[in-house]
């Protein structure tokens, strides 16, 4: 970690910030190391980000609900005060007079004080909620941060076209809130699948961007890029090819290897008969099959199977155009149909394909151009 933060501190500006997110378990141990790297004369707050958690049953300890997250500078950085303001609970406006001299004009009643209209000072005490299990900001990464922590300290921290830097993104939450704030970004991961996911959060939460706006450096960009990659690394293949159509899981953790049981990845979907307005559709999910090498009969039978009996709605298997005629030849014909259109209940899509920025025939999956 202190050769990470070595670096970070190469490239951050005296105006710039550094964020580092950790839990009670490590924050200890980090802020002698940031101390160390960025001075303690740079700390700038401790900030407990602070959430709500069901406690259970047999519990040994006090229940643990807030994370850390240490700020620090490297000279004199900005602080936006005005864009993190925070609304005054309706009690602090009474108690205050506020309500009477917004409502009725006036001064506040004698013995009170003003309160500023643009809200109460932030403090180093966020409330910010985790992400819902069935909240469509979810994308099934194991250690993704909320939309609204990582707004509030870009906001507090920087300008509209200023560079925002996340070299551990994860899943893409900080590309995602730099970018709906008018900030430029780069982002930084290990996994291949991280890039992937990243790119396709953005092209669905942003549409006017393309992939060619998205450029993505270290991972395979021509056909025998993922071919030397599939050669290397197996694993790191299956990632990255789940991670460029869409897939919002993984059957392991990054990084985790073993037997899969024929799943590779998952692409959560809405499936509706009838259309929009006419109820609910069912939520439900494709199951992705990835094979670096040679494909036989029997695997591509086998996906079948494995939709049925995870409950999937359909499966797509991923393998190099040289073995499509056997995935075609050897496929569940099978189709389905919704309000949007027809598709397959197995389907193959090439490597060499989505190179070109195709995507499985999925309801609601958005295709590239």
């Amino acid at each position: 970690m202190a050769i990470r933060l070595n670096a970070m501190k190469r490239v951050l500006k005296k105006t710039g910030s550094i964020y580092l997110h950790c839990d009670p378990t490590a924050s200890h141990y980090l802020k002698m190391i940031m101390d160390a790297v960025f001075g303690n004369e740079n700390f700038k707050n401790e900030i407990s980000w602070c959430y709500k958690r069901m406690s259970t049953k047999g519990q040994t300890h006090f229940s643990r609900c807030h994370d850390i997250v240490f700020w620090y500078g490297n000279g004199t950085p900005k602080f936006n005060v005005d864009a993190v303001r925070l609304p005054y609970a309706e009690s602090s406006k009474k108690r205050a007079g506020y309500a009477k001299t917004s409502l009725g004009g006036g001064a506040p009643e004698s013995g009170v004080c003003e309160l500023n209209e643009d809200g109460r000072f932030p403090e180093d005490w966020w409330e910010i909620p985790f992400i819902r299990p069935n909240s469509k900001e979810r994308l099934g990464y194991p250690t993704q941060k909320p939309l609204a922590l990582l707004e509030r300290i870009i906001k507090a921290s920087s300008d509209r076209n200023d560079v925002v830097l996340d070299p551990f993104c994860g899943c893409g939450t900080t590309v995602h809130a730099a970018e709906s704030l008018k900030r430029q970004w780069i982002g930084i991961d290990i996994s291949q699948f991280s890039a992937g996911l990243i790119r396709n959060r953005l092209l669905k939460n942003f549409t006017y961007l393309d992939r060619k706006d998205i450029p993505i450096l270290g991972c395979p960009l021509t056909v025998a890029d993922a071919e030397d990659l599939a050669d290397s690394d197996r694993f790191e293949f299956e990632k990255w090819a789940c991670g460029e159509v869409g897939a919002q899981g993984l059957y392991h953790e990054p990084g985790e290897r073993g037997s899969d049981g024929g799943v590779d990845g998952v692409i959560p979907f809405y499936f509706s008969k009838e259309g929009l307005g006419t109820g609910p559709p069912e939520k439900t999910f494709a199951v992705l099959q990835v094979k670096s090498g040679k494909v036989n009969p029997d695997n591509v039978k086998a996906l079948s199977t494995t939709v049925r009996q995870s409950g999937a709605k359909c499966g797509v298997f991923i393998c190099f155009e040289k073995y499509m005629n056997t995935v075609e030849n050897n496929r569940e014909k099978k189709k389905l149909k919704d309000w949007t259109g027809e598709f397959n209940f197995i389907q193959g899509l090439s490597v060499e394909r989505i190179i070109n920025g195709e995507m499985p025939n999925i309801p609601g999956l958005r295709k590239a151009a």
